[in-house]
């Protein structure tokens, strides 16, 4: 009898040990799977981040306009201002330039150039979101070529000035090759572009508002007007003012 019990506490505390490791290699397996699963929704979600993201690259306000006795505003003055980024990622603002169109609708022109999704969806240091190049404004009554040019007086677009820091070699390439790469799809495609085009956007502006021009990481330029934000207004406005001589309509 004794054996006998012996024997069955054996098997009892054996089906136990096996219970327990069973379990415990469940728990395990689930937790990693857990973990596994964490980590692929991360990855997804910095990928659409990518994907949907956006940089602002200027903002504007407008600094005056002239109205007529009927209320048509005839003339727009604008304040505009581009921004480029340090190694670090953060906005530096470039300096204002007052620009004045005739009426109130601005149309900013410029160029996108827009990556595979693959460079976007793995954040591509070079090719991780599309590049813009503003090249002037111009109003809803004016052709292009009439508007005001955006562009610095060696002819690049200001963002590839070397006073505001040292350019990306592979921009200025791609400023350089605009219109080649415009022209061909297989030197585009050479250099991961999947879309080379003139881009323009426009909106009616008033006074008190604060409008900004984004690039989207996957597409092209948005130009939105921005909730609040007077406190900016009025700084940039003051900016304007002590910097009047400064400011010109030229390149």
């Amino acid at each position: 009898m004794k054996l006998g019990r012996s024997i069955f506490w054996i098997v009892v505390l054996a089906t136990a040990a096996t219970l327990s490791i069973n379990l415990t290699e469940q728990y395990l397996s689930r937790n990693e799977r857990i973990a596994q699963l964490q980590k692929e929704k991360a990855e997804l979600q910095a990928v659409i981040k990518r994907l949907t993201g956006r940089t602002r690259e200027a903002q504007l306000i407008v600094d005056g306009q002239v109205i007529n006795g009927r209320g048509k505003v005839m003339q727009t003055t604008l304040l505009w201002r581009e921004f480029t980024y340090d190694s670090d990622g953060r906005p530096v603002p470039l300096p204002l330039k007052k620009i004045t169109i005739p009426g109130d609708e601005p149309y900013i022109g410029g160029f996108v150039l827009k990556f595979s999704d693959s460079f976007v969806e793995d954040g591509d240091d070079l090719r991780g979101k599309s590049i813009g190049f503003f090249t002037n404004i111009f109003s809803s009554t004016q052709a292009p070529i009439h508007g005001t040019s955006l562009l610095s007086r060696t002819g690049v677009p200001r963002i590839l000035e070397p006073r505001f820091g040292p350019p990306n070699p592979f921009a200025q390439t791609l400023w350089h090759k605009i219109y080649a790469l415009m022209r061909s799809r297989h030197q585009a495609r050479s250099l991961g572009l999947q879309v080379v085009e003139r881009q323009y956007v426009a909106k009616p502006v008033r006074p008190g508002v604060l409008y900004s021009i984004y690039l989207q990481n996957d597409g092209g330029f948005e130009f939105t007007q921005e909730p609040g934000r007077s406190t900016l207004i009025n700084r940039l406005l003051r900016q304007a003012s002590a910097e009047h001589t400064k400011l010109t309509t030229l390149p």
